[in-house]
């Protein structure tokens, strides 16, 4: 028979603060034995579960700090759609901020070096804060509206049944600093190779006299493939980082969108730095102008001899790809042979 008893312990705890979970089990499932004969038949067990009432319900008795701004019957969506929302938009902000700085940097005469490192970093924190705490009052200010007019809430007081109930998670739990370090690397990485694609922020060198010139990095033809191609990356990389926050566990959704992601990236990767005309001319030109070691990578760039380097690069991401979905294959794997089966 199905393990009804796990099924609604965890339907309950789930929608509890982490730190309160632990005990509520030990006394939830205490309470429920004490409730049922030896050997309870599988209709004892749900009839004394129909009785206890809706995990929903049952939580918010639990709590030990009642929220009444959002009502525990939508509280759980409410912090749900935070977690989701704040840490995307935070980062967009952020990155849009640096960008912002960045552009302005180059558009500044006689800027000091410390002061460009001052206005990208202040204005990328200034954006980042902005952002979250606009998310956290607008979605706040949604709920509270939402629900006093009937148009969230509702749905909640229907009679609920044992088959809703979710069967416990165990296993490997994600970490939110996991997703959340993907998609600011992303943004950050991505972000700026594109915006060096687009001479926003070309590569830079500082003469002896503080004062900076800029040069194009990438040739223009390198470029026009450059931006699209991070651009699918960063939206990749969001997906897949969006499933493991709201998933918050290894299964099949997540790791097929881990896999999707991490095989569209390493091909568009490796496309990339195959390309023959990567520099542009007054980059090469540049390099040309300097003496460099039969040794040095930047040698080997200035006489356009690359193919070794482009691929030994090439074949490092296609063992880290390999080695990523590995990973996300036997996370999955590993927590799906330990789900609670069907006696």
């Amino acid at each position: 028979m199905e393990n009804w008893v796990d099924r609604y312990v965890a339907a309950v705890v789930g929608r509890l603060p982490e730190k309160e979970r632990a005990e509520v089990e030990r006394e939830l499932k205490s309470n429920i034995y004490d409730m049922l004969s030896e050997n309870p038949t599988e209709d004892e067990i749900k009839q004394v579960l129909m009785e206890m009432g809706s995990p929903a319900d049952l939580a918010v008795e639990y709590r030990q700090h009642p929220r009444y701004l959002i009502s525990p019957m939508v509280y759980d969506s409410y912090v749900r759609m935070l977690k989701v929302l704040v840490p995307i938009i935070t980062i967009i902000a952020v990155f849009i901020g640096i960008v912002g700085a960045g552009v302005e940097v180059f558009q500044t005469n006689g800027i000091q070096i410390n002061e460009i490192f001052q206005l990208i970093i202040s204005q990328g924190i200034s954006s980042g804060v902005s952002a979250a705490m606009q998310t956290l009052i607008w979605v706040t200010v949604g709920y509270v509206i939402a629900e006093r007019t009937g148009m969230i809430g509702d749905q909640k007081k229907e009679k609920w049944k044992l088959e809703d109930l979710p069967k416990p998670q165990e296993g490997e739990r994600i970490s939110l600093s996991e997703p959340i370090g993907e998609m600011i690397a992303a943004f950050f990485f991505c972000g700026w190779l594109a915006l060096i694609a687009l001479d926003f922020a070309p590569f830079v060198i500082f003469s002896t006299d503080s004062s900076i010139d800029g040069i194009a990095l990438f040739s223009n033809s390198f470029a026009m493939k450059v931006v699209p191609i991070m651009v699918v990356i960063i939206i990749l990389t969001v997906i897949s980082s969006v499933q493991k926050i709201t998933q918050r566990y290894w299964n099949g959704r997540v790791c097929t969108w881990v896999i999707i992601d991490h095989l569209i990236s390493a091909i568009l990767w490796i496309f990339l730095f195959l390309q023959r005309d990567i520099f542009s001319s007054d980059m090469i030109h540049l390099l040309q102008e300097q003496t460099w070691s039969t040794g040095d990578v930047l040698h080997y760039i200035s006489t356009g001899n690359t193919l070794t380097i482009q691929m030994a690069i090439c074949g490092i991401i296609v063992i880290v790809t390999m080695i990523e979905i590995g990973s996300a294959v036997f996370k999955t794997a590993k927590n799906n042979s330990i789900q609670p089966s069907i006696a």
